[in-house]
């Protein structure tokens, strides 16, 4: 098993987690980054769905599989990587008070940093093959 496959899989199991925490426990997610409205917990369902989405076309790419002629999956990948990568320079910009946040209060690092954790698998993914 290559490195590639590797960070393939930590995606999949990355991306399930946020999205099985953002459809049915939106409520608590929107908690903890200070959106105490129902709204905002209302609005996390649709992403959890779409990240859902993004999990199924990994595991429909997944070199071991190759669901219904799927070949690469460097397309959603690299997709995931966009999608981070701007996550973290919007998280860092409100961190370092270049954007506001909704509430005007300090931006917690850790928040900020997260978009990291599957960015550097999308480096690894890219840069070992």
């Amino acid at each position: 098993m290559d490195i590639q496959v590797l960070c393939h899989a930590f995606l999949i199991l990355f991306g399930g987690f946020f999205a099985i925490q953002l459809t049915f426990n939106s409520s608590k997610f929107a908690a903890t980054l200070r959106m105490d409205s129902p709204q905002a917990a209302a609005a996390f369902k649709p992403a959890g769905f779409l990240m859902f989405g993004f999990v199924l076309m990994l595991i429909a790419t997944l070199p071991m599989l190759q669901i219904a002629g799927f070949s690469s999956g460097k397309e959603v990948v690299a997709g995931i990587g966009l999608f981070t990568l701007f996550a973290f320079i919007y998280n860092m910009g409100q961190f370092l008070k270049v954007w506001p946040t909704f509430d005007s209060a300090d931006h917690e690092v850790k928040n900020a940093i997260r978009p990291l954790i599957p960015l550097v698998a999308v480096l690894i993914y890219f840069f070992s093959g």
